[in-house]
C-alpha cells in the first residue's frame, strides 16, 4: 500500500462513522423503552421505516417520470402520512401501536389501490404485501403472525368477488397467492427455528448472569468469614417459603437472585466495623444500616436485577415500621422482602456471630413468633412455621 493510498484510509473511516452516526441518531430509541429487546425492537422498526419511506418515494418518482398521465395515488400519500407517524412512534414508548400501524399500513395500502381502480399492474401492486408478512414474523408471537399472513392470503383471494373490475379472475393472481402462502409458511417456520435459539441463548445468558451473582456473594463471604455459608442457605430457605406463598415462577427467579445479593451493599462498610468483635457503638451501627441503600445504589442501574432489588434495599424494613434504612410498614415494604426478612434472621440467630453465640432452634421459634405483627408480617411468619 502506497503512501497516497494510506492517507485515504482515515477520510473513509470517518465518511462510515457518520453515516453510521446519523442512522443511530434517527433510529434511537426513547429513553423510557427500558426493556432492551424492546429497545431493539424500536431501532429495527424505525430503520426500517426510513428506508420504506426513501423506496416508495424513489418508486413514485420513477412511474412519474416513465408512465404518461400519471397521477400520485391519494393512498400513497396516506401511506406515507402513515410512514412518519410509525415512524415517531417507534421512537417513543408507544412501540406496540407503531407495529400495530405498520402491519395495517401495507394492506390497507395495497387493497385501496386495488379496490380504488389506481393500480396499474395489481399482481405488482400485491408484491408490496411480501414486506408485511417478514415484518410479522419479527413482531407478532405465531399465533397471531399465521392470523396476520393467512388472513391477508383469504382476502386476495377474494378479490376477483369483491372487486371482479379490479381483479377478473383467479387467474391473475393465483402466481402471487401461492407466493404469499408459502412466505407466510416459511416466516412462521423461521419465527419457530428462532424462538428456539432466543429460547436457549437467554437460558445461556440467564446461567452465566446467575453465576456472576453467585461469584459476588461468596466474594463478600471470603471478606466475611463469620457468614460463609449463610447467604446459600439463605436462598434455599427463602425459595421454599416463596413456593409455599404461592410466587410464580419469575418472582422466585427474582428472590433467588435478591437472596443472593441480600447483603451486597456490605462490600462498602469498612473492616473495622463489619468484622467487629464486639457490639458496635451509635455511628457504627448508622454506619452498617446504610448497606441497604447501598446496594440498591450500586445495582439499580442494571435493568436485568432492578425486581430483584428490594430483598437488598429493604430486607431490613419492619412491619410495624421501626426498621431501617426507609421506615417502611405493612404492605409497603415488597412481599419479597417480607419473605426474606424472616428467612434472613433465623439463620443468623442460628450460625455464631463474633459478638454472641448461636442460639438453640427452640429459641430462634420463640423469637420469631414473638415478633409476629411488628418485626415480621404475621401471614409470612405462619407459613414459615408451617414448614
Amino acid at each position: 500500500m502506497n503512501k497516497d493510498q494510506k492517507s485515504k484510509l482515515p477520510i473513509s473511516k470517518n465518511i462510515f462513522e457518520i453515516d453510521d452516526s446519523l442512522l443511530n441518531q434517527l433510529s434511537k430509541p426513547s429513553k423510557n423503552i427500558i426493556d432492551p429487546v424492546k429497545r431493539r425492537k424500536a431501532q429495527l422498526l424505525s430503520i426500517f421505516v426510513i428506508f420504506l419511506f426513501l423506496l416508495f418515494l424513489v418508486i413514485n418518482i420513477i412511474y412519474a417520470i416513465t408512465v404518461p398521465d400519471y397521477h400520485f395515488p391519494p393512498a400513497d400519500l396516506i401511506g406515507y402520512g402513515f410512514l412518519v407517524a410509525i415512524y415517531l412512534l417507534s421512537r417513543s414508548r408507544f412501540l406496540n401501536l407503531a407495529i400495530f400501524l405498520m402491519l395495517i399500513m401495507f394492506p390497507m395500502n395495497v387493497f385501496q389501490n386495488i379496490l380504488g381502480g389506481t393500480s396499474i399492474n395489481p399482481v405488482a401492486t400485491l408484491s408490496y404485501l411480501l414486506p408485511s408478512y417478514i415484518l410479522a414474523s419479527i413482531f407478532l408471537n405465531l399465533l397471531w403472525m399465521a392470523i396476520y399472513g393467512y388472513g391477508i392470503n383469504l382476502i386476495v383471494f377474494l378479490l376477483p368477488v369483491i372487486s371482479p373490475g379490479s381483479v377478473p379472475s383467479h387467474l391473475e393472481i393465483q402466481g402471487f397467492l401461492s407466493v404469499g402462502v408459502m412466505v407466510v409458511t416459511l416466516c412462521i417456520i423461521w419465527s419457530i427455528y428462532r424462538n428456539k435459539i432466543e429460547r436457549d441463548h437467554q437460558a445461556a445468558l440467564k446461567s452465566a448472569y446467575d453465576s456472576t451473582l453467585e461469584g459476588w456473594s461468596r466474594a463478600l463471604e471470603i471478606r466475611d468469614k463469620e457468614t460463609q455459608g449463610h447467604s446459600n442457605r439463605v436462598t434455599e430457605m427463602t425459595l421454599k417459603l416463596g413456593r409455599s406463598l404461592g410466587l410464580d415462577e419469575s418472582s422466585l427467579e427474582d428472590l433467588y437472585r435478591g437472596a443472593l445479593l441480600h447483603d451486597i451493599g456490605k462490600m462498602a462498610i469498612p473492616d473495622s466495623v463489619l468484622m467487629k468483635k464486639s457490639n458496635l457503638d451509635d455511628n457504627e451501627r448508622k454506619l452498617m444500616q446504610t448497606h441497604p441503600k447501598i446496594a440498591y445504589d450500586m445495582l439499580s442501574k442494571i435493568s436485568f436485577l432492578e425486581p430483584a432489588l428490594v430483598i437488598p434495599a429493604y430486607h431490613h424494613e419492619w412491619w410495624n415500621g421501626d426498621g431501617y434504612p426507609y421506615g417502611l410498614h405493612g404492605e409497603q415494604i415488597p412481599i419479597a422482602a417480607r419473605i426474606f426478612a424472616i428467612v434472613d434472621v433465623w439463620d443468623a440467630l442460628l450460625s455464631d456471630r463474633p459478638y454472641r453465640k448461636a442460639w438453640s432452634k427452640e429459641e430462634t421459634m420463640k423469637y420469631l413468633r414473638a415478633q409476629s405483627g411488628s418485626q415480621f408480617d404475621p401471614r409470612v411468619v405462619d407459613a414459615f412455621m408451617k414448614l
